[in-house]
């Protein structure tokens, strides 16, 4: 089905125009994007390829998916590969938006969500750091390393190098595990305990260290 043969108002850029761009589908955003289709296929039916091949992470496919790889699927050239990284690019930059000042962080859902935001999708482990005031505000986050904790890729005393720099009272790490499994492993739970020591000799609160999958969370 051509583009110019659906409803009028069920047309994508139409649709976003009088209703709203939230009334749109993942499907139909992605095909605004793409704008233009092939000979035998509508921008709606690249898009609807796109997802369907990564059904179980949707749009963060974007994330996941190089240049080349995107080129891989028909309708997708060069320009609008990088238009789609550019775009999921300024997305997640929108997404770091620091938490207002008097925000507090009081639960392990909002440390989750913060450190969501830039690991959730990544396939090699990576470790972060929070770094939050007197008054669990978050200041800083910083990327520790990558690699694994459990193959010794990243140290204690890399940790705690910003914060006892800026003379943080609280800090709070997390780690992905690219496998979906939020299980701690015995590595996580020994790492934590031995960082939760140094944290007390050094005078820092060590509020969680959490590890991160897709939609799912796990307080060490």
């Amino acid at each position: 089905m051509k583009l110019k043969e659906y409803a009028y108002f069920d047309r994508p850029y139409e649709k976003l125009v009088y209703y709203g761009a939230e009334a749109l589908t993942d499907t139909e955003l992605l095909s605004i994007i793409i704008k233009s289709g092939t000979k035998n296929k509508t921008a709606i039916d690249i898009s609807r390829e796109l997802l369907t091949k990564e059904k179980d992470i949707g749009l963060s496919f974007l994330k996941q998916y190089s240049i080349e790889e995107l080129m891989k699927v028909e309708g997708i050239g060069r320009v609008k590969a990088i238009e789609l990284k550019a775009v999921f690019e300024l997305s997640k930059r929108i997404s770091l938006k620091a938490p207002t000042p008097n925000e507090k962080i009081i639960t392990p859902e909002q440390l989750d969500k913060i450190f969501r935001r830039d690991i959730q999708d990544l396939t090699q482990e990576v470790v972060e750091t929070a770094i939050l005031d007197t008054k669990n505000r978050v200041i800083k986050v910083t990327n520790i390393s990558k690699g694994t904790i459990n193959s010794n890729y990243v140290e204690i005393k890399d940790i705690l190098m910003a914060p006892l720099k800026m003379g943080a009272p609280k800090i709070a790490i997390a780690h992905n595990h690219p496998s979906g499994d939020s299980t701690p492993s015995k590595e996580d739970i020994e790492f934590t305990k031995k960082l939760n020591e140094a944290c007390r000799l050094f005078g820092i609160q060590l509020l969680d260290h959490i590890i991160v999958r897709r939609k799912f969370f796990f307080k060490s």
